[in-house]
C-alpha cells in the first residue's frame, strides 16, 4: 500500500509546521491537517487520508479517544495509525496500541522516524 495523502492531528502548530516539512516538503506527500480530534473525524471522513499521525494529549478529544472511535468506523479498520507524544513510557506506549493505534512515534520526531513509520504503515495492511 503506497501512502500519499497523510493526516496529522495535533493541537500543537510547532508540531503542525515540522510535519509539513517533513511530509510534504521532503517526502513528497500530501499533507491534510487538524489542529482537534472532533475535527478530525470530519476532515478523516471527508478526506479519506491513507494514513494518520494522532498526538495523544490533545484538549476535549484526546488522541486515545479519536483512535477508538476511527478504528470503530469499518471505513478505517485498515488505515494505518501512529501516535504521537512526548510521553515514552511503556505504560504510555501499551495504551496508544490497546486503542488501535499500530504505531507510537515520541516526540520530537525526526524526518528519519517518520520516514520510518511510514515505511512500516506501508507494510501493515497489505
Amino acid at each position: 500500500m503506497r501512502l500519499h495523502r497523510i493526516c496529522v492531528v495535533d493541537d500543537s502548530s510547532a508540531v503542525r509546521k515540522l510535519a509539513n516539512r517533513v511530509l510534504v516538503q521532503q517526502l513528497g506527500k500530501e499533507l491534510i491537517e487538524s489542529t482537534n480530534g472532533f475535527q478530525a473525524l470530519d476532515i478523516i471522513n471527508s478526506n479519506m487520508p491513507d494514513a494518520c499521525f494522532i498526538d495523544v494529549e490533545m484538549p476535549e478529544l484526546s488522541g486515545l479517544q479519536l483512535v477508538s472511535i476511527i478504528r470503530a468506523n469499518p471505513k478505517f479498520e485498515k488505515m494505518p495509525i501512529a501516535m504521537l507524544s512526548s510521553a515514552a513510557s511503556i505504560f504510555d506506549k501499551q495504551k496508544g496500541l490497546i486503542a488501535g493505534a499500530d504505531l507510537y512515534i515520541t516526540k520530537p520526531f525526526s524526518k528519519d522516524s517518520i520516514e520510518q513509520a511510514l515505511l512500516t504503515m506501508e507494510g501493515l495492511y497489505e
